[in-house]
């Protein structure tokens, strides 16, 4: 265990059944002083986030992390007795139609090296077993798509989803031309979606957009006979867009706000590692940028979703 991912600034919050569950292992060991240090009730706190945990005063960790970075309360009281953002980080577990989805966090250091080092694109693996024991509370969204309105987009969501991730895997485009070339799709799927045979003409579109794609494959092996297959920046930045699709963005906030948010995150990537000397140097602040993003996207999602409205185009940088 590294430790990192109890070493950041932003608060761990617990629920109402954790805090009450703590509360009473620390009094039946004597140690109710500790507890009140250690979690705090927040002011108009829900049953999900009911209370934080305590920092520690030397280096900002957590309350319960110890000198070799291991958890003092996973080793007391199991893991079972943690609170669910313990149990499942850096696992992030979605409950959609299909069952449930599973994918990971870019913030922790493991996943980025992982990823930095991968140079075949992501893939969606499907599996008869759970890919995770969760609680209700743990699943960081509900995806039916069924539920739309029958000319809503957004009831042909894993479609969608599956052709969008396509396009940002379309190592033919650069991926400021993927975005441009997302962008310009959405547009076509919002404007179709006004038309009774809008499943149809979706399909139809589908198959142009593969068909373009194929070509521009086709045209780039042509061209880069002799290209070597490995890791590179872009393709971190890829798996990063790519993951961030998986997360739901484009249902949990809208297709256009999904391409805005992955606009907003290859520029702040972009403007972090531009002046970086060398590969080397641009993979370390690709790195930092992306953890950053997604840093953002998990502790200050709204002001990040707020930001695409207000500053696009201008002072977006933060």
């Amino acid at each position: 265990m590294c430790g990192t991912c109890c070493r950041n600034e932003w608060l761990v919050t617990v629920s109402k059944d954790s805090y009450y569950r703590n509360e009473q292992l620390f009094k039946s060991t004597g140690r109710a002083d500790e507890f009140a240090q250690a979690f705090t009730q927040l002011s108009g706190g829900r049953p999900e986030e009911y209370a934080y945990i305590a920092k520690q005063a030397l280096g900002g960790g957590c309350w319960f992390l110890d000198s070799t970075n291991c958890c003092r309360l996973h080793r007391e009281a199991g893991h079972q007795h943690l609170d669910s953002v313990c149990q499942i980080y850096p696992r992030y577990p979605i409950n959609t139609a299909r069952g449930i989805e599973l994918t990971l966090s870019f913030s922790c250091p493991a996943v980025l090296k992982l990823a930095a080092h991968r140079f075949e694109p992501l893939m969606i693996t499907r599996s008869d077993m759970p890919p995770v024991s969760a609680g209700l509370d743990a699943y960081t969204a509900q995806v039916f798509p069924s539920q739309q309105p029958r000319y809503s987009p957004l009831r042909y969501y894993f479609e969608l989803e599956q052709h969008f991730i396509d396009i940002l895997q379309s190592r033919s485009l650069t991926i400021e031309e993927r975005l441009a070339f997302l962008q310009t799709v959405v547009e076509e799927v919002l404007d179709l979606a006004k038309f009774a045979e809008f499943d149809r003409q979706l399909q139809q579109l589908f198959c142009r957009n593969y068909q373009f794609l194929d070509e521009k494959a086709i045209q780039q092996q042509a061209e880069q006979l002799n290209e070597q297959d490995k890791a590179t920046p872009d393709i971190l930045l890829e798996h990063f867009l790519v993951n961030l699709v998986f997360k739901k963005i484009g249902f949990l906030y809208g297709l256009e706000n999904m391409v805005r948010l992955l606009q907003l995150a290859w520029r702040y990537t972009i403007s972090r590692s531009q002046a970086a000397p060398g590969t080397a140097a641009v993979m370390t602040c690709t790195e930092a940028a992306i953890v950053h993003l997604e840093l953002q996207y998990s502790h200050n999602r709204k002001e990040l979703l707020n930001m695409i409205h207000t500053q696009e185009g201008k002072q977006w940088l933060f």
